[in-house]
């Protein structure tokens, strides 16, 4: 299991940061199918902080995750980037880019749904 801590701006405005200690990397699927593209298409904070209850542990960061997601539900963006904790500072930092990873599961996803169309 890959746990990805998540940086949010809800639709609102509100900035929260929470864990989702389910399977989180894009090409597994979970985290794109069942939290992100449900929340961007949503435009209502209570919904959006709801789904988001339902799926990740509010107000924590976790040492142990292996991503950080930033999505901003005013803009509909969402970049993923490695996390990196270090323990000697106890201090989070945001790695490299990966965000082609998300965007190619969601083409790949985009591709699938246009076929079964036909």
């Amino acid at each position: 299991m890959t746990r990805s801590n998540l940086h949010i701006t809800l639709s609102n405005g509100e900035e929260i940061i929470c864990v989702a200690d389910s399977t989180s990397a894009p090409e597994q699927g979970y985290i794109v199918e069942e939290i992100l593209t449900p929340l961007l298409a949503l435009s209502n904070s209570k919904r959006e902080l709801s789904l988001i209850k339902k799926h990740c542990t509010m107000d924590e960061r976790r040492a142990n995750a292996s991503y950080r997601y930033y999505i901003n539900l005013k803009t509909k963006t969402v970049t993923l980037f490695e996390e990196i904790y270090n323990y000697r500072t106890d201090r989070f930092k945001k790695g490299k880019d990966l965000t082609e990873r998300y965007t190619s599961y969601l083409e790949t996803l985009n591709n699938g749904n246009h076929e079964k169309g036909k």
